[in-house]
């Protein structure tokens, strides 16, 4: 049985003033998020991880790098484009508030419709596309890894909706399950082309 893990980045100063933010702007963690994410990578040791998918984007790539720091074991280390976050197009930084209240019945669809979220006009992204590349990255990774157990650090919706979509869950489903926290730690299991939910958004190594 192959163990994948998934964490969501620190906190970033963007996320704690509300803003959007996609897979095309980036944030400074907060100091809180640096301890957080050092937790994390304590926590993990435990777990002998051999290979490390990371999103290039930069609140990504800090965390991984926090965590890993921990690692006293070998480990490879992977950054994939595909899993960057949801890009928001013309969205993204602005102020939630402010999108909610200009685009009332898109941001709706977004959060509590997703099957009916359609962002052309923003040029945006939407969930098929979003999921499509972020399935790909990992079943590139077990593929490419088989047996090996994997630590992917990306983003929130990305990883929420892309695991949802590994589990059978459709377009429909991908904002049915709690939002990640961030460092927040969620595991797979994948046996015989099969995956299985063992942990969701878990924070008690915090």
């Amino acid at each position: 049985m192959q163990r994948l893990f998934f964490v969501r980045h620190g906190k970033t100063e963007l996320n704690l003033g509300n803003y959007v933010q996609g897979g095309g702007i980036d944030s400074p963690l907060l100091e809180e998020s640096l301890r957080d994410a050092e937790k994390t990578g304590k926590y993990l040791n435990t777990e002998h991880i051999e290979h490390v998918i990371v999103s290039p984007q930069q609140r990504a790539v800090q965390t991984a790098e926090l965590i890993t720091n921990k690692f006293t074991s070998s480990y490879t280390v992977d950054f994939v484009e595909g899993f960057k976050e949801m890009m928001y197009g013309t969205w993204e930084g602005l102020r939630i508030s402010d999108v909610e209240k200009n685009y009332p019945t898109l941001f709706h669809h977004l959060r509590n419709q997703p099957e009916l979220y359609d962002p052309k006009d923003i040029k945006g992204e939407t969930y098929e596309q979003l999921t499509t590349r972020g399935r790909q990255t990992i079943l590139d990774a077990v593929s490419e890894y088989p047996g090996e157990d994997i630590l992917f650090v990306g983003h929130s919706i990305l990883i929420m909706c892309t695991v949802l979509s590994l589990l059978g869950k459709g377009v429909e489903d991908y904002r049915s399950f709690t939002p990640l926290d961030n460092t927040s730690i969620t595991l797979l299991h994948y046996e015989d082309q099969h995956f299985t939910l063992e942990k969701w958004n878990s924070t008690e190594h915090l």
